[in-house]
C-alpha cells in the first residue's frame, strides 16, 4: 500500500502487541457491504456506487466506488477519505486510466486508532471488491500534503500482512 513520502512516527504508534488485538477484532467483524448505484454520477465509461460498510466498533461508514467499466483484468485501487463536512467526488481521470477509487467520509471526532481501522476496513473493501490487484492499492493524500499518522499506520501493518 504505497503512500506518499513518509515522516518519522513514534515507535509505539507501530507497536505489533498494540495493534494485534485490533487488527484481530477487525477480522472477526462482518464487512457488512451495501452498495447502491448512483446512476447520476455514472457515465458510459465510469460506473459509480455509494457504499456502506459498518466499521469495527459498529459505525456506518460510506463513501462512493468508482470503476471504469473498460479497463485490465486485475487493476490497481485507490482509497482517499475526505472530511466530515466535505461529500466524496471521485477522481475522473484516475478512474479512465483504469484504476478503482474508494472515497470515504471519515466521521468526526474519531481517534486515531479508529481512523487506522476505518482505512483498514475499506482496504478490505477494496481487496473484497472483483479484479482489484490487492497488492497495488495506494493511500492518495488529499492535496498532497503530508501523510496523515493514520495512513502511515494503516500502509506499515498492511505491509507487515503482505510480507508474514
Amino acid at each position: 500500500m504505497p503512500v506518499p513520502p513518509k515522516r518519522a512516527l513514534h515507535p509505539l504508534l507501530l507497536e505489533r502487541g498494540y495493534w494485534r488485538n485490533r487488527l484481530e477484532e477487525l477480522r472477526l467483524t462482518r464487512l457488512s457491504v451495501l452498495l447502491i448505484p448512483r446512476a447520476e454520477l455514472s457515465t458510459g465509461l465510469v460506473e459509480v456506487d455509494e457504499f456502506r460498510i459498518r466499521a469495527h466498533d459498529g459505525i456506518r461508514l460510506f463513501g462512493i466506488r468508482a470503476l471504469c467499466r473498460f479497463g485490465p483484468v486485475l487493476r490497481p485501487a485507490r482509497i482517499r477519505c475526505v472530511g466530515t463536512c466535505d461529500l466524496p467526488d471521485i477522481d475522473t481521470g484516475a478512474v479512465c486510466r483504469g484504476a478503482a477509487e474508494f472515497v470515504f467520509q471519515q466521521p468526526a471526532g474519531r481517534r486515531l486508532e479508529d481512523r487506522v481501522l476505518d482505512l483498514l476496513r475499506v482496504f478490505q473493501l477494496a481487496v473484497s471488491s472483483e479484479n482489484i490487484d490487492p497488492r497495488n492499492i495506494e493511500l492518495v493524500v488529499p492535496d498532497g500534503g503530508p501523510s496523515p499518522d493514520e495512513f502511515l499506520i494503516a500502509s506499515q501493518l498492511v505491509q507487515d500482512e503482505f510480507n508474514r
